[in-house]
């Protein structure tokens, strides 16, 4: 695909890999405007049980815990937008990007408009309850926009349906 502009809409830091996957499918100098939300794309139990699934138990009791007192989910997606920014710009890809507070699907179509970008793309760590379901980012983006939608796990390169 000719080069030209996406939204991309991640929760976790991009590696090298995922921006090499974008040039793959977007080419060099795509123009690429990031979305972070500070808001989980699962809710808490089912987050949890992911991370259970995972082999990640510590973090399914975090992810039970609860609240965010001290603002530590926009702080993270600060860092996440931060790092993810640095390795996008650095493979080549023309990256910008925001942290987004509220409802993601809702900023992800204010984005696609205000931008007219081509594409959405979602890379996100894996979330295997929501994406079984089809209750996932991607999935609710479908269906609210008129533009192809893409979704991969960070780090691998296999698209998600």
């Amino acid at each position: 695909m000719a080069s030209g502009r996406i939204a991309v809409v991640i929760d976790t830091a991009l590696g090298q890999s995922d921006a090499a996957q974008l040039v793959g499918l977007y080419g060099a100098g795509t123009a690429v405007q990031v979305l972070v939300p500070t808001a989980d794309s699962e809710p808490r139990l089912r987050a949890a049980m992911d991370h259970l699934m995972l082999g990640e138990p510590a973090a399914a009791w975090a992810t039970l815990g609860g609240h965010d007192p001290d603002g530590r989910s926009l702080l993270r997606a600060r860092g996440i937008l931060s790092d993810s920014l640095a390795v996008l710009n650095l493979a080549g890809l023309a990256a910008d990007g925001q942290v987004i507070p509220g409802d993601p699907i809702a900023a992800l179509v204010q984005t696609i408009a205000a931008t007219k970008s081509q594409a959405a793309v979602f890379i996100t760590r894996p979330h295997l309850i929501g994406d079984a379901l089809h209750e996932d980012w991607s999935a609710k983006a479908r269906r609210a926009l008129g533009v192809p939608v893409i979704h991969f796990y960070s780090g691998t390169t296999k698209l998600l349906s």
